[in-house]
């Protein structure tokens, strides 16, 4: 609607389509509203004690595409993870966030690198040993893996051949199954 009636003048005033814009940001409200909601009730259906989120506070997406930004920023990122930390708390329950770095990014059973279709199914990525994996589900392993390695990565794991004291290992998932003192800790 905003679109349409943009195109029907030629100079737009001081709070031009106020009503739409108003109605747009209440429906996602709305919409964060509920989806919190469900996420909180299945969690605590669980039995789940913690809640772990990326921290993506400050993050702006790099590349030159105006449509992946402003698909980025009508994301509802920032108030789904205000809702659900309200609402968690209200269960006693402990909010926790790792880094983004890299958790889309490697793949899960430490192959390496994974690689998206450009112009294919973007949702869906290949590792390096061939295996075809969805990238959310992908992610959601890495953020678990981050978050049970959290503090203990420099001191369990063996260090890379930099004078780093930590590792240059990217945190994924595999490192839980291989790692045999993180395997006792956890």
């Amino acid at each position: 609607m905003i679109r349409t009636a943009a195109k029907k003048t030629k100079r737009m005033s001081r709070g031009f389509a106020a009503k739409w814009y108003r109605k747009g940001f209440n429906i996602a409200k709305n919409s964060a509203h509920q989806m919190t909601r469900e996420l909180v009730k299945f969690a605590a259906s669980l039995g789940a004690t913690t809640l772990v989120f990326e921290n993506l506070k400050g993050w702006r997406p790099k590349g030159p595409r105006y449509g992946l930004r402003k698909k980025f920023h009508t994301w509802l990122h920032r108030r789904i993870v205000e809702f659900t930390e309200w609402k968690w708390r209200e269960h006693s329950g402990r909010m926790a966030f790792v880094p983004a770095l890299g958790t889309s990014k490697w793949a899960c059973d430490g192959s390496g690198e994974v690689t998206r279709s450009v112009n294919g199914n973007y949702s869906v990525c290949r590792f390096k040993n061939g295996k075809v994996y969805n990238c959310d589900l992908n992610a959601t392993y890495n953020i678990a893996a981050k978050f049970f390695l959290r503090g203990r990565e420099a001191d369990q794991l063996e260090p890379g051949q930099s004078p780093d004291s930590k590792p240059r290992i990217p945190a994924t998932l595999s490192l839980l199954w291989t790692a045999p003192a993180l395997q006792s800790a956890a």
